[in-house]
């Protein structure tokens, strides 16, 4: 059977359920969350980590027009203490962002296999040097989960066919982008929690029931919901929804779902907050100080260096020559200058403050950045990678085709875009488990295929898998048919 993981629905491939975490360290003012999925076609556990990062914690640079500068470093040990993954990352953000009950949310993705992990994470401050550290025990499943832990999110929405790219802060789960939260924290002005639980059914479909509750610190029960009838397809799905929660007092509170699916009970909970009405409106005055989201008040938040870096990538999308008069030279002013201009150029709704153009160009840069950039000796941001420049350039693809290494034949991923012109790209995967993809074949015209791409498979069958998958029969040789 051929085994897709289609971007449009990852949710029922994956089911998701939450680790259980240690106490927090008591001065630690992180906020860790590990949440599994499993990959019935791989038989691994799939694991997203969510790091909640207070922006107080942080010293603003020195330099006029300075911001928060930090660093990210995960680690993952076996049982036994042996490493098996380390990543690490910079992050910045205005200074005006530095208020209490503001945050920044990191996010990790990483596969295991059945067994015991520790996640240990830690955010260095790059002013001051300060570190702080926070972790959490994981547990890999060793079968199929019938159902996930649930998540609770300040906002999902519907990702369509000209916004496909997550902000920053989101994640993509099938047809939907869901706002990462390591802790919900609600608000009197923005009171609504969004739920997701994913429900596995095996291989006939199952009927059951979904209810929900809200109860305190002291387990007494604030609201509840009706017992809600469900029927999930062979293969499972996503249950998913928004509660009303106008009213609740200030505090911390769990919510619970109680899944009743073809015979079997499980209860999930996920904690939130609920914040008070004087620190609501503190934060909010904080956030409309920082969002500033014309062009010129996007560029006046960041520094020089800041300022380079947000300049580098617009060779992926910058005509002929239009970058040659941004130069090292170039004043702090003159380049904030030349970067407003650039966008207002492309600005597809000039008579408004927001340029949509350009929040989408660097949603796509700090998502490749995270999820694409290659490791080891030769470290590379994952805009300049193989698979980072065709997402910028292109969004997220329809469908994605991913194998593991069997044998002799390295891993490799085929993403198949269908809206508009319909393109596909090989990437194969030579580094040894690196995760560092080099694209090897494509029908897009600006793009190089490798001429002896088929041998560098090293599967005789891999050609057929993918011919199978893009419908297309590609031939032995460089050519390729097209089925009618």
């Amino acid at each position: 059977m051929l085994a897709v993981v289609r971007w449009a629905a990852l949710l029922g491939l994956a089911v998701l359920a939450q680790a259980e975490q240690r106490p927090a360290v008591p001065e630690s003012p992180l906020v860790l969350r590990a949440v599994r999925s499993y990959r019935s076609e791989q038989h691994r556990t799939e694991v997203t980590a969510f790091l909640q990062v207070p922006y107080m914690i942080l010293e603003p640079t020195s330099e006029a027009g300075g911001g928060l500068t930090y660093g990210v470093t995960v680690k993952v040990t076996d049982s036994t203490g042996l490493m098996l993954l380390q990543q690490s990352w910079q992050n910045h953000a205005p200074e005006s962002l530095r208020q209490p009950e503001v945050f920044g949310v990191e996010t990790v993705r990483f596969s295991l296999a059945p067994g015991h992990y520790r996640l240990d994470v830690g955010v260095k401050d790059s002013v001051s040097g300060r570190v702080v550290d926070q972790a959490v025990d994981i547990e890999g499943f060793d079968s199929t989960p019938v159902a996930s832990d649930l998540m609770l999110s300040p906002s999902i929405r519907p990702a369509t066919a000209d916004d496909t790219v997550p902000r920053p802060a989101e994640l993509r789960w099938g047809r939907m982008l869901v706002t990462a939260a390591a802790r919900l924290q609600l608000t009197p002005l923005r009171s609504t929690v969004y739920y997701l639980i994913e429900a596995y059914s095996g291989p006939d479909e199952a009927a059951g029931t979904l209810a929900l509750k809200v109860v305190d610190s002291t387990g007494k029960v604030l609201t509840s919901t009706a017992a809600t009838k469900i029927q999930v397809p062979a293969g499972g799905g996503v249950l998913k929804g928004q509660l009303d929660l106008s009213g609740l007092p200030a505090g911390r509170y769990v919510m619970k779902a109680a899944l009743d699916l073809g015979g079997h009970r499980v209860e999930r909970s996920a904690d939130f907050a609920m914040a008070g009405l004087d620190q609501t409106l503190r934060s909010d005055v904080a956030r409309r100080e920082a969002a500033r989201v014309t062009d010129a008040g996007y560029f006046n938040e960041m520094t020089g260096p800041q300022l380079d870096a947000a300049k580098e990538p617009l060779q992926l999308i910058a005509k002929s020559g239009e970058l040659s008069s941004y130069t090292k030279d170039l004043s702090l002013r003159g380049k904030r200058r030349f970067l407003a201009e650039f966008w207002a150029r492309r600005d597809p709704t000039p008579g408004t403050d927001v340029n949509e153009s350009r929040q989408q160009f660097y949603d796509a840069i700090a998502f490749a950045n995270k999820n694409y950039g290659e490791h080891g000796r030769a470290a590379t941001p994952g805009w300049k990678t193989d698979r980072g420049r065709v997402f910028v350039r292109n969004g997220a693809p329809g469908d994605v085709l991913t194998r593991p290494q069997a044998g002799r034949s390295p891993p490799y991923e085929v993403w198949h875009f269908t809206r508009g012109k319909n393109r596909y790209y090989i990437f194969l995967d030579q580094s040894e488990g690196l995760g560092n993809y080099r694209l090897i074949a494509t029908n897009d015209l600006q793009e190089q295929s490798l001429p002896n791409w088929q041998e560098m498979l090293h599967k005789e069958d891999a050609v057929i898998d993918i011919s199978r998958f893009l419908g297309i029969e590609l031939e032995t040789g460089a050519g390729e048919r097209i089925n009618q």
